[in-house]
């Protein structure tokens, strides 16, 4: 959540085209906690109250839910730098994954990012969101960073998939669009895999 600033800055500054810069700027400015009107007046139409989320950085807002679960990674509100605490595995996927980004073809990158990124959060969030309900502790604003990606990220997503489908001129670039989805999907298992197996080893993992 810190670093996806980051990792958005570093896909604009791969590409050429005007157009596509502009629209992951528009999504770069939401992640600051920037909306549109319309945008508001949604998220308001389904429960996300506009106070809750305008001028707030998204990692902001998941530090507000970890904090009210009682978990603090000693990260000053508007201080978003790296927890001294972060585990080696954190520091591989964000290191390895900003690599993919910054060092293959601007169509890897696309393809790391919005295929094999955005357009998976929405699903992957859904559950989140069930299960934080379940738990019947939190405050919808204090949970509002998950109900908000499985409902913002759905622009993000079609803003990423015109993206590609604009790269996805030849087959080198298919390819390469490949590639890049392939190599944020490994990583992403990879770091999930780590952390179930922390889960199920309990505070032995800390």
């Amino acid at each position: 959540s810190i670093h996806f600033p980051r990792y958005l800055t570093a896909l604009i500054s791969r590409l050429e085209y005007p157009g596509h810069r502009r629209d992951l700027l528009a999504n770069l400015s939401e992640e600051s906690g920037h909306y549109e009107a319309d945008e508001l007046e949604k998220l308001r139409h389904i429960g996300i109250e506009p106070d809750w989320i305008l001028g707030i950085p998204h990692p902001d807002l998941f530090r507000r839910f970890s904090q009210a679960l009682g978990v603090d990674h000693g990260i000053p509100a508007a201080d978003h730098g790296i927890p001294a605490a972060d585990h080696i595995e954190v520091v591989c996927w964000r290191e390895m994954f900003l690599a993919v980004l910054l060092g293959g073809t601007p169509a890897e990158a696309v393809g790391a990012l919005g295929l094999g990124t955005e357009t998976i959060v929405a699903a992957i969030y859904q559950p989140f969101v069930a299960a934080i309900a379940r738990l019947n502790t939190l405050q919808p604003r204090d949970m509002v960073f998950f109900p908000l990606h499985t409902l913002v990220d759905d622009h993000h997503q079609a803003t990423l998939r015109a993206i590609a489908v604009d790269f996805a001129d030849t087959p080198t670039s298919r390819a390469d669009l490949a590639k890049g989805m392939h190599k944020a999907l490994s990583l992403r298992n990879s770091f999930w895999d780590w952390l179930y197996q922390r889960a199920l080893d309990g505070p032995k993992a800390e």
